[in-house]
């Protein structure tokens, strides 16, 4: 297992009334390698944009929503070299070598019976889906895009190790591994190109030598 990862859990299985999946993004603005976090100004805690899957709605879906909402960034998905398990379709099986968008990880946390009233919301199990996200060096931050229950959240952005500080672990373990990914790619990326210029330079170079046959 991963540095990164718990311990692999004991094979399970739960219904529908018995889980609940959510997803949540790492949102980084590549140009000032900053990344986006979110403070709740009267309970007085950081957390990144996350939340519950409507009915209907894809996990990337979910994922871009939330980041919105609760951010009020509109934010794209960022591709990374991600050592995802999911394989390529047929016609591009090399595609989980690129960069994806693919989830970067998934956290689970168990919650506990609510009685609501005459009703009882059993307990559960919620898996949440973690994405990597993108915004522009000129994002303009949008007001009032959250939920009525959202209206305290502020948005900073700020330098991953102040993220890290600030937010709880079950988190700030999530940043750790998307910022090694964005790193990760950052570099390869550069490397891929070093080498790109150097073949064509190459390649411009025999071309343009005299033919010694000529």
């Amino acid at each position: 297992m991963s540095d990164f990862s718990s311990p692999q859990v004991p094979d399970s299985g739960w219904t529908g009334q018995n889980f609940l999946l959510g997803a949540g993004m790492v949102v980084i603005q590549p140009a000032t390698t900053k990344v986006v976090v979110l403070y709740e100004s009267e309970k007085k805690y950081w957390f990144l944009p996350k939340g519950r899957k409507d009915v209907g709605e894809s996990l990337e879906q979910t994922a871009l929503r939330e980041a919105y909402e609760e951010s009020g960034y509109q934010v794209e998905f960022l591709p990374l070299y991600n050592e995802t398990r999911a394989p390529g379709p047929p016609d591009d099986r090399y595609a989980a070598v690129r960069p994806n968008c693919e989830p970067v990880y998934i956290s689970t946390a168990a919650y506990p019976a609510r009685v609501r009233g005459n009703r009882v919301s059993p307990a559960g199990e919620y898996l949440t889906f973690w994405y990597v996200g993108q915004i522009p060096p000129d994002a303009v931050r949008e007001e009032g895009t959250g939920m009525p229950d959202e209206v305290n959240y502020q948005a900073h952005l700020m330098d991953v190790k102040e993220a890290l500080k600030l937010l709880f672990e079950d988190e700030a373990i999530v940043v750790r591994y998307a910022w090694e990914l964005f790193c990760w790619t950052q570099n390869r990326l550069q490397e891929e190109e070093r080498k790109r210029r150097a073949r064509a330079a190459s390649e411009s170079e025999s071309t343009s030598s005299p033919n010694p046959t000529a």
